[in-house]
């Protein structure tokens, strides 16, 4: 009767980590849903990333009427934009590139209007 009873125990690890396993499986999978929409506007430019980046912290406090969230260390930055939540992301490419990913969410669901209005923006600016 103890047998079986110390085996299931020994056996109890193994099957937590099959659930761990799957519940990462499962979290992988929602990573990629979120990093895969269709309202994310991205474009590689040819500007240098410390001057897109400047770019995007000047538009986006030009476009935000709330002070803006910046992360220099990985160069992202959040702004309130008509009450969306817009989200930039520079990332450097090359010497003279950079590649910007813009994204905004409004109630908890993606705005590509207002992802594409903030883009354009900072398209604008750095061209113009």
């Amino acid at each position: 009767m103890r047998q079986p009873l110390i085996a299931l125990l020994c056996l109890a690890p193994l099957f937590s980590g099959c659930i761990a396993a799957a519940a990462g499986v499962g979290a992988g999978i929602l990573i990629s849903q979120e990093g895969v929409d269709n309202n994310t506007y991205v474009a590689q430019l040819p500007h240098d990333v410390k001057l897109a980046w400047s770019s995007v912290k000047t538009t986006l406090s030009q476009t935000s009427l709330k002070p803006i969230d910046t992360r220099d260390d990985l160069r992202t930055a959040t702004a309130d934009v008509d009450g969306a939540k817009v989200t930039v992301v520079v990332e450097a490419f090359d010497i003279d590139k950079s590649v910007v990913r813009v994204s905004a969410r409004k109630l908890g669901i993606s705005n590509g209007e207002i992802a594409k209005m903030v883009f354009d923006r900072i398209v604008s600016n750095l061209d113009g």
